[in-house]
């Protein structure tokens, strides 16, 4: 849905317009839970993906037949744990395969294979975690980054998260993309507060154009980011003030406590891809929850786009 502003709100209807894309071919590495397995199943049975399982065929079979997901859903192809990735990475290298979703694997060790040259993963930019939750009160979707990835990125590696998180965006049809750079006050604040004056220089470094059509402010603390009351009292009036899409946090602590409230204390409901790359990686947490993994591979299947189709998706073996 959208409102008069160009935001677009209700996490659910937004991401299920996957649903009218053809279904992509996602590969997943050991999908030994049932969260993984059911969700994988779910978006399969709603044609977002053509699911590929890869790993020990009956640690696999065992957890489908425990949670009542039937063999013939399942396209398994066996692989010694010691080289699942690599062959899940190989299926990607060789277009037998579009996105790539982690399962029951050290999420270290998963993107360190991948990003193996072998693999042709790597891209001029970095890898960085974008996370998509709403709070229902403002009306809007946000974009989140980093979450799960970049521990304390410089501000170059800052350059190429707003850029990740900017190109998602846009992928999910949003029209007026504000981002703000969070920090823990307004002013830039040195030298305890690096994280503001990488705020204060990103909004001078959007002028040369490198996100394309945005706003990109900061540093902002993260209330009056969001809430145009907080804002207001606060004598802070911009285009983002308060009204901010996207949120890009000074550290990987920050972005996961955020991430943390709003599905842990509120109840929220979340989706994250890791973004970057040659295409879409979906990285759960191995605590999510069968819904949360199910809307991350909706969000996997909207950035990807309309690039790739299944053609071909009967010969990944």
């Amino acid at each position: 849905m959208r409102d008069k502003k160009g935001d677009i709100y209700g996490l659910h209807e937004v991401l299920n317009t996957a649903r009218d894309l053809p279904a992509c071919r996602l590969v997943i590495v050991a999908p030994y839970d049932a969260a993984t397995l059911l969700s994988v199943s779910d978006a399969q049975r709603e044609g977002v993906v053509k699911a590929l399982l890869v790993g020990d065929e009956k640690k696999i079979l065992e957890c489908a037949e425990k949670n009542g997901v039937s063999f013939r859903e399942l396209h398994v192809l066996h692989s010694e744990e010691e080289s699942m990735v690599e062959r899940a990475a190989s299926m990607l290298r060789n277009d037998r395969a579009d996105i790539i979703m982690k399962g029951i694997v050290g999420t270290g060790d998963f993107l360190h294979i991948l990003l193996d040259p072998r693999w042709g993963v790597r891209t001029a930019r970095i890898l960085s975690h974008v996370g998509l939750f709403e709070i229902p009160e403002t009306r809007r979707l946000f974009l989140m980054s980093d979450a799960g990835v970049n521990i304390l990125p410089n501000f170059s590696r800052k350059i190429h998260i707003v850029a990740n998180a900017v190109d998602a965006a846009r992928k999910i049809g949003i029209k007026e993309i504000r981002v703000a750079m969070l920090a823990a006050v307004e002013k830039v604040h040195l030298p305890a507060m690096p994280a503001t004056l990488d705020a204060f220089l990103m909004e001078r470094f959007s002028h040369t154009g490198y996100f394309g059509r945005c706003e990109v402010e900061g540093p902002f603390a993260f209330d009056n980011a969001i809430d145009p009351g907080k804002a207001d009292t606060k004598g802070i009036r911009s285009s983002v003030a308060g009204r901010a899409n996207v949120l890009v946090t000074p550290n990987i602590e920050t972005g996961n406590v955020i991430w943390k409230s709003i599905t842990c204390l509120q109840r929220g409901q979340a989706a994250g891809v890791v973004m970057g790359g040659a295409f879409p990686i979906v990285v759960p947490s191995r605590a999510d929850d069968r819904e949360t993994k199910l809307l991350s591979i909706k969000f996997s299947r909207l950035l990807l786009g309309k690039r790739r189709t299944t053609r071909g998706a009967g010969n990944a073996a």
